[in-house]
């Protein structure tokens, strides 16, 4: 037997999705995030999270709010003016959106690529 308080979702609660998305932007310097979502509709995000797992159609705008947010950033750090925090809009890729820097590491001797060497780095130690 389930108790608790009945849940707010209703049919609304889309049409308050692309409304929020529409208030969201450089231009109002507010990016789209499910934070900023659950405040708009007066819920918690841990609400969001639970309607996200119940409710197909919320879960598929909620993705839309996420690709928005991930677009702005990208283009913010490319594009944007001296007012955009690349160093945020890095944290913000990498974090949310599992971006991650590679590096290549060539090695060679007398100009001449090392071949078959392995190298094997010990995690447990801090540098």
């Amino acid at each position: 037997m389930k108790t608790g308080r009945p849940t707010d979702y209703n049919e609304n609660v889309l049409t308050q999705i692309e409304q929020y998305i529409k208030s969201c932007g450089r231009e109002q310097t507010e990016l789209p995030t499910l934070e900023g979502l659950a405040i708009y509709i007066g819920v918690a995000t841990d609400t969001i999270q639970e309607w996200k797992k119940v409710h197909p159609e919320f879960s598929a705008s909620v993705k839309g709010i996420l690709e928005r947010q991930k677009n702005q950033l990208m283009n913010d750090g490319l594009y944007g003016g001296k007012e955009v925090n690349s160093t945020m809009a890095i944290f913000l890729l990498k974090a949310n959106h599992g971006l991650i820097e590679k590096s290549a590491l060539d090695l060679t001797t007398d100009g001449e690529k090392l071949e078959g060497l392995v190298i094997v780095k010990d995690a447990s130690k801090s540098q």
